[in-house]
């Protein structure tokens, strides 16, 4: 039943009438001259300086062994001259330029430099055309020259000299990655390695039951995204309406200790100013003792000489 399935595959794969790919990756990664080596000439700007040529989507065409071949090429990610918004909204027009959609996403990397950036391209591809890409993913390492400089094989190069995070890249898009040497001159061995990457991209069309990414499935992760984003909406909103609560009954706890330190001020105050009072009436009662006491006892003097005559 699996060969049966295989052969229908197979049928779906050369029923179609062009395979379409989108390259994607970091500016001076090697993702236009790539896109170059499968057309077969040079249609794609490319650049070794870190400034990205590409500012918009570009699509062009071609032919692998009389089979026809759509390429577009997006621009540079993490481009300092672009916002990440600008980035995704060129991404995102690839699949019109492509319809129904691409068969396939090559995340270009280069061989031998990989940034902390590259390391969230994955995520970004997911970000702008949701989960289901990672299906449709395959890695393409540039500069295959320097793995000669190695004395490694690809696979070998991914066992000794990657880092774990791009062992896991790699692994996330099921290990699916192939490597061009951009230096090479002989013209059978640039058609070799095209013509292997071709086979790999049919991999991955047969392993998605002979379809591409399509736009319904853009549409499901941007319906899904909107249901995130109200969500959140909701969420905020209800963060919002407690935090206005929780204002409103501070202002109230502030008010009430605002008015009971009034309150308590006012009756200090008072209490001050009745012991001021009696401080003073206990002042003036002494001050008249001290006066009227002489005249008192010059009374009783005389009282008691009367007496006593």
């Amino acid at each position: 039943l699996s060969v049966v399935q295989d052969q229908i595959d197979d049928l779906k794969i050369s029923l179609n009438i062009s395979l379409r790919i989108v390259l994607i990756g970091k500016t001076g990664s090697g993702k236009s001259s790539s896109g170059n080596a499968v057309l077969g000439w040079s249609e794609f700007k490319s650049d070794l300086s870190q400034t990205s040529v590409t500012k918009l989507c570009q699509k062009a065409q071609g032919r692998v062994e009389g089979r026809r071949v759509e390429v577009v090429d997006t621009p540079g990610l993490f481009d300092s001259t672009m916002s990440h918004h600008e980035v995704n909204e060129e991404m995102l027009k690839c699949i019109s330029l492509l319809a129904p959609g691409p068969h396939v996403f090559l995340l270009v990397l280069q061989i031998g430099r990989f940034t902390p950036e590259e390391k969230e391209t994955l995520n970004l591809i997911m970000k702008a055309f949701g989960k289901d890409a990672q299906k449709f993913t395959i890695i393409l390492f540039t500069h295959g020259d320097k793995l000669e400089d190695y004395g490694l094989s690809l696979e070998e190069f991914i066992q000794k000299k990657c880092d774990d995070s791009c062992k896991k890249l790699i692994s996330d898009c099921g290990n699916r990655c192939h490597v061009f040497n951009n230096k090479e001159k002989d013209t059978e061995r640039k058609y070799i390695q095209v013509r292997g990457l071709i086979k790999k991209i049919d991999d991955v069309v047969r392993a998605n039951g002979g379809g591409c990414y399509t736009n319904e499935m853009l549409q499901e992760m941007k319906r899904k995204m909107e249901e995130m984003e109200e969500k959140f909406k909701q969420e905020m909103q209800k963060m919002q309406q407690r935090m206005e609560e929780q204002r409103d009954e501070n202002e109230k706890v502030l008010q009430e200790r605002d008015n009971e330190l009034k309150e308590l001020k006012t009756n200090i105050k008072r209490e001050r100013t009745l012991r001021e009072e009696e401080q003073k009436n206990c002042n003036l009662f002494f001050h008249n003792i001290t006066i009227i006491g002489p005249y008192f006892q010059k009374c009783a003097k005389m009282n008691q000489s009367f007496a006593q005559k």
